[in-house]
């Protein structure tokens, strides 16, 4: 019987009393998905089935962040009896959080074997072909917090064995057969598609104009404040990673107003801005792990 974290354990117990098979996938809702699942983002095949807290998973931090309401939604698809877990909000490291405590929220699921990890975000975009409600596919990433999850002793499962190597090659973090089979699914809705370099930094300020210039010129297309732990993390464990970043809003100095001056930016603005694509998304999401799974 495999060992598991007091935490994986108390997430087992849940999924077992829903009477669902262990989930094959798990969503990360960042910033501005909140309202994705009552928008209509949840596709006729599924059913949410339960709910959990953080609070209630031992060993998890709550959310803090305004839009992140720190909990599991865990759904069942009608057609092949299959489960996921779509987890609505995350941990950031502004919390004052390390970065090993954020990515607890994926890595208790990671623990029941979960293999397929669709992770989302809300960010500002630097290409000059975004637009608001645009859809980032991140090909690859910059961490620019000063932190990574793997610092320190190498980490290792509940029953002591290491979860992967001590130096863990990033060179093909993300899914490439993933990623076009979400890209397709997403194509066939009303989003406009870009694919990019994703830069996370710490937070919680919002960048300035002159960091802005600077992520540019050395080839990031969005910048948010998540996401980079999580991948190196679930990478090194041995997940399947797909990620994406909502465009909720120009990066600082690059929109301007009426009278030419650049634009302030505002969390609850951009959290807003984020509803309507937020629902398409998701439900791109879901088809690509129902259409993995054959018909």
């Amino acid at each position: 019987m495999i060992k598991l974290s007091p935490g994986a354990e108390t997430l087992a117990r849940k999924i077992q009393s829903l009477g669902l098979a262990t989930p094959s996938f798990h969503v990360v809702l960042g910033s501005g998905f909140k309202d994705s699942l009552e928008g209509g983002g949840l596709p006729e095949s599924f059913k949410i089935r339960g709910e959990m807290n953080f609070r209630e998973v031992d060993g998890l931090h709550p959310s803090t962040a305004p839009g992140h309401a720190g909990k599991y939604v865990f759904v069942e698809n009608s057609r092949h009896g299959k489960s996921g877990i779509l987890q609505v909000g995350r941990l950031h490291g502004y919390e004052g959080l390390e970065p090993r405590q954020v990515v607890q929220t994926v890595m208790v699921s990671r623990e029941l074997g979960v293999q397929d990890y669709y992770i989302t975000n809300a960010a500002g975009g630097m290409d000059p072909a975004h637009r608001t409600g645009d859809v980032m596919i991140i090909t690859d990433q910059i961490n620019l917090t000063g932190r990574n999850p793997l610092f320190g002793s190498n980490p290792q499962k509940a029953d002591g064995t290491e979860w992967g190597p001590r130096f863990q090659d990033l060179t093909l973090l993300f899914d490439g057969e993933l990623r076009t089979q979400l890209k397709a699914q997403l194509q066939k809705g009303a989003l406009k598609i870009h694919e990019g370099v994703y830069m996370g930094v710490l937070g919680p300020a919002f960048e300035t104009p002159a960091e802005i210039r600077f992520f540019q010129r050395v080839g990031c297309h969005a910048v948010g404040m998540s996401t980079v732990w999580e991948t190196i993390a679930l990478k090194h464990s041995g997940a399947r990673i797909c990620a994406l970043s909502l465009i909720s809003n120009l990066a600082a100095g690059l929109a301007l107003g009426k009278d030419g001056r650049p634009e302030e930016l505002d969390h609850f603005a951009i959290l807003d801005a984020c509803k309507t694509s937020s629902v398409g998304i998701l439900r791109g999401i879901l088809q690509t792990a129902e259409a993995r799974w054959g018909s």
